[in-house]
């Protein structure tokens, strides 16, 4: 991709040659330097394949006719021309400019707003520069609009840029549905105090459909003009090899690339998602964003999967390596809070964004209960959300042994069969004990 930035460099690469040919192609004017007998001075200033070896700075200073000092006083004029050299390349590599940063935006998706995700509000992090709130729904056979009940004194208070968020189920045709159902909303919401910046369409449609999807995009679009309201839509990694998604994603101000939950049975991996974002890239050839995952999910038959930080990390440190062309941020799905044990705690969050190290650190101890008694506890003290130790050893004269939220005792020790996964901070009673000269181990 030709850039201003490509340019300059190339510009300063080629002007560090042009000073390496001149620095050490300067010794040639030597007036010690002498021609080898029998030859033209071209045998002295041309080497293999008619290369000058004025420019190659190596045979004259060498050569067997030229008189002793002269081939000491080319190798001191030598030198100043390599540490020059070596300057020059150095300050080359140092003009790059580093990749932009990369923006962070979360997608606030619950439907049923508590007073914990309202609270969470007041304490974003601040790397996240906007929040993307569902708005309206219209899923199922009927597509039945469904508004969620916003607490936009909330959105308010965050004082976050928000993008007011419609979603239309992927099956559903778009006969009958506008984009102003949700701008009715971004302007109810600015009206309250909410910095709206724009509205966004969730429409997962077939491949095949796109043509329809973005003759329905180009024509609402149109009737958003003059409202001031900037226009996001979703999309899936399968759109890139179709003929129509430069058409598309020409039409929308911002795009969002979705790269979980895209194939069953998984949710993220990310090798997949590295090789979504370059095809995106490769296919579309227009700025965009990518949604990582930070939640759990239980399938219909019981089987859970999760998006472990380790890995979504593993991705974000690979995009910071070796950037992605026209990958300008990431969208995190979904903001968490305390009372959502489904999501990444807040910590958990913060730590994976940063870059820093995924420590757990769990600590199972024996707190006084009265009595006699004295309950088993772990405790979350790190940063990360983690999994429970799946055994619990206790020695000495055990009396009374017991277990609670999934463990049961086994001998001398408590088993979980699903050990229970510990939000950053978090303190669970799993079991108690009564006997003397009790302590407690993790195998």
């Amino acid at each position: 991709m030709t850039t201003p930035g490509n340019i300059r460099r190339q510009l300063t690469r080629a002007w560090a040659h042009g000073v390496l040919l001149h620095a050490l192609g300067i010794v040639t004017s030597h007036p010690h330097a002498l021609p080898a007998p029998g030859n033209p001075r071209r045998q002295l200033t041309h080497g293999r394949a008619g290369v000058p070896r004025r420019a190659l700075g190596i045979a004259i200073t060498s050569h067997p006719w030229a008189p002793p000092e002269a081939r000491a006083w080319h190798r001191v004029r030598a030198w100043p021309g390599v540490l020059l050299l070596a300057l020059v390349l150095a300050c080359s590599r140092g003009s790059e400019a580093p990749p932009t940063p990369l923006t962070h935006e979360a997608y606030v998706w619950q439907r049923d707003w508590s007073p914990e995700l309202s609270g969470a509000l007041t304490d974003v992090l601040p790397e996240l520069g906007a929040l993307r709130v569902l708005a309206r729904e219209r899923s199922g056979p009927t597509r039945t609009p469904v508004d969620i009940g916003v607490d936009v004194e909330a959105l308010a208070r965050s004082g976050r840029d928000v993008v007011a968020v419609m979603r239309v189920d992927g099956t559903a045709p778009l006969d009958g549905i506008s984009l102003e159902e949700v701008a009715v909303h971004a302007r109810a919401w600015k009206a309250r105090g909410v910095r709206v910046r724009g509205i966004e369409v969730d429409h997962d449609c077939a491949t095949p459909a796109l043509p329809r999807y973005a003759d329905w995009l180009d024509q609402e679009r149109a009737r958003l003009q003059g409202q001031g309201l900037t226009l996001s839509i979703t999309a899936l990694p399968t759109w890139a090899s179709s003929p129509d998604v430069r058409r598309l994603v020409s039409i929308p101000d911002d795009v969002v690339l979705q790269v979980h939950a895209v194939r069953a049975p998984t949710l993220f991996t990310p090798e997949e998602a590295r090789r979504f974002v370059e095809s995106w890239s490769t296919a579309t050839g227009r700025p965009f964003r990518v949604a990582l995952p930070t939640y759990r999910v239980r399938l219909r038959d019981g089987t859970r999967l999760s998006a472990e930080p380790r890995d979504v990390a593993r991705f974000l440190t690979g995009l910071r390596e070796r950037p992605v062309p026209g990958l300008t941020g990431v969208l995190w799905f979904r903001l968490g809070h305390r009372a959502d044990p489904e999501a990444w705690s807040p910590p958990t969050l913060a730590t994976v964004l940063r870059g820093e190290p995924l420590t757990p650190r769990l600590t199972p101890r024996l707190v006084d209960a009265g009595g006699g008694t004295r309950d088993i506890v772990i405790e979350n003290t790190g940063h990360v959300d983690a999994e429970a130790p799946a055994r619990l050893t206790l020695t000495g004269n055990l009396e009374v042994l017991d277990g609670v939220g999934g463990y049961a005792p086994r001998g001398a020790s408590l088993v979980a069969r699903t050990p229970p996964r510990l939000r950053a901070g978090e303190r669970r009673v799993v079991g108690f004990v009564r006997g003397t000269e009790v302590s407690l181990a993790v195998p």
